[in-house]
């Protein structure tokens, strides 16, 4: 399975010490050159864990024109059109975007996307984590805005 990841949930899980629910959920993941710039230019917890995680994989866009035309047509930052761009030249199978507008640009390109908290529910289902309560409670903790009807759905569909 290809996946390709934006900055959000690699950032967001490596500061709660959970980067690798990724590589438990997905084996491997990919992310292009300027999402990886962006991770490292983060919090130190969030570098280090990138820097132990020898399952992710950076790639260059090939399509730079199209990279920096998408850029500027639409909101979104330069890593979320680079992951959109790079999901679509290796024919991922899914794109990890936690943004809402980031999501939008995915799906009218026919990508299929999940985020951290879809990702967290995958995690749940295969009995990689007891309950995703916990580890949303952690990403709240730790400056992850995720409102409160996102919060009690996500609950809801893991049944907690």
């Amino acid at each position: 399975m290809i996946v390709v990841s934006d900055t959000t949930p690699i950032s967001e899980l490596a500061k709660i010490g959970r980067l690798t629910l990724l590589r438990e959920v997905y084996l491997r993941v990919i992310i292009p050159q300027e999402v990886y710039d962006e991770v490292m230019a983060g919090p130190l917890i969030v570098v280090a864990a990138m820097q132990s995680a020898n399952w992710i994989e950076v790639h260059v866009v090939s399509d730079s024109t199209e990279l920096f035309v998408l850029h500027a047509s639409t909101q979104l930052g330069l890593g979320e059109c680079a992951a959109l761009i790079l999901a679509e030249e290796l024919s991922a199978h899914r794109v990890l975007i936690d943004d809402r507008a980031g999501r939008r640009e995915a799906a009218t390109r026919g990508l299929p996307v999940t985020g951290t908290i879809g990702t967290l529910l995958v995690a749940k289902q295969q009995g990689i984590i007891a309950s995703i309560k916990d580890v949303l409670d952690d990403l709240r903790a730790h400056g992850t805005r995720i409102s409160e009807q996102l919060y009690r759905h996500a609950l809801g569909a893991a049944g907690e």
